[in-house]
């Protein structure tokens, strides 16, 4: 039996309790990044820039868009980013999984990408549900 993803108040949550700890803050602004973009934080490696709250990833061809816009503000994730972080990428990596292994945070890597990965099916099809409403239903 697999545990169900983590729900977006305990991801919340978790990026709080992270941000309070001492010494952890950069882990709880990578935790934020991949909760918020559902990316894995190899991908921001390999370096980004931000568009509005949307990010550029060098390896990707388009924006990733995050499906919580407010998570980028209320995470303060452009504000928090770590200075000089090309240089600390392995580091905050490695102190991420290191704190999901030795279980000082509540979900790892592959239950937030889940998390994501399910939200943005659901959105997907609720905003194909809206789009095949007639105009003439919406307005009864």
């Amino acid at each position: 039996m697999t545990n169900a993803p983590p729900l977006d108040q305990r991801i919340v949550d978790e990026f709080f309790k992270l941000e309070g700890r001492r010494g952890f803050k950069g882990i709880a602004w990578l935790y934020g990044m991949v909760a918020t973009y559902g990316i894995n934080p190899e991908e921001l490696e390999s370096g980004y820039h931000w568009d509005g709250t949307s990010l550029v990833i060098t390896s990707k061809k388009r924006p990733v868009r995050p499906l919580h816009p407010q998570w980028v503000v209320l995470f303060q994730l452009k504000e928090k980013q770590p200075h000089k972080l090309q240089g600390c990428w392995e580091s905050l990596s490695s102190s991420l999984y290191r704190a999901m292994a030795h279980q000082q945070v509540s979900f790892n890597i592959t239950d937030l990408l889940l998390a994501h990965r399910l939200r943005k099916g659901y959105y997907r099809n609720l905003k194909q549900q809206q789009a095949s409403v007639p105009a003439y239903a919406v307005a009864s």
